[in-house]
Order: C-alpha cells, then structure tokens, then sequence
C-alpha cells in the first residue's frame, strides 16, 4: 500500500494519504508509526485520505483493532480527531463502522467528510 504522510502546518497534525489497494495490516502498522512519531503528543487531528485508493481488505475484527490502538493512543494524545476522506466511488459503510467503533472503544472523535480542507477546517475546531 503506498502511502504519503504530509505533517500538517505548525505541527497541528498529518495528512495520510493512501494508493493501491490497502490491507489491514498494513493500516495497523501505519497506526503503529504514527503513534511513535515524536511529535504525535501535540497533535490534534489525523487526516486519512482514502479517495485514491482502488480498494480495501479490512476484517471486522482488524477494524476494531484500529478503534481499540486509539483508544491506546488516546492516552498518550486525548486531544486529536480523525477525519476520513472516502473513495469517490465507495458506498460500503466502512466509515460509519469505524466511527461507531471509535465510539464504542473511547478512542477518538471521528468524522467522514469529502475532501482535505474540510477536514482541516473541522479538525481544528475544539474536541469534544
């Protein structure tokens, strides 16, 4: 899964933007680096941009695992929002799962929305 990750203006997050057909796995350990980047205490927002992607192979059971890292995360940083951006053409539901599971595990606030401005002006307004 290629990947790009752009840090955000003045530290205040990263931009994940994703290619190729992305698995799992590979979103775990993406979340892994994330979280063990020295800076990831002061940010306030993940951007996970997906509208590139040609598809995805996630388990139920992964996608709570990406909900219950947060909910780990959110102890180191209890300050970010996760905002995805969908692919154009995708209409499973992933989304809404994910953000019913980040719901249920404490992990963080998240949202889905069209596209990378709108999540920069959301995750920067104040948490929860």
């Amino acid at each position: 899964m290629p990947h790009e990750i752009a840090r955000e203006p003045n530290d205040q997050g990263v931009l994940i933007t994703l290619h190729g057909f992305v698995r799992g796995e590979e979103i775990h350990d993406l979340n892994e680096q994330l979280m063990a980047d020295s800076s990831f205490v002061q940010w306030i927002y993940q951007i996970w941009d997906f509208s590139r992607i040609e598809g995805v192979d996630f388990s139920m059971d992964q996608m709570r695992g990406f909900a219950i890292q947060d909910a780990a995360a959110a102890e180191k940083n209890p300050n970010q929002k996760i905002a995805i951006i969908p692919r154009r053409s995708d209409t499973s539901g992933l989304d809404n799962v994910f953000h019913i599971l980040e719901d249920v595990w404490g992990g963080y606030e998240s949202r889905t929305l069209p596209d990378v401005e709108s999540a920069r002006a959301w995750g920067c307004h104040a948490s929860k």
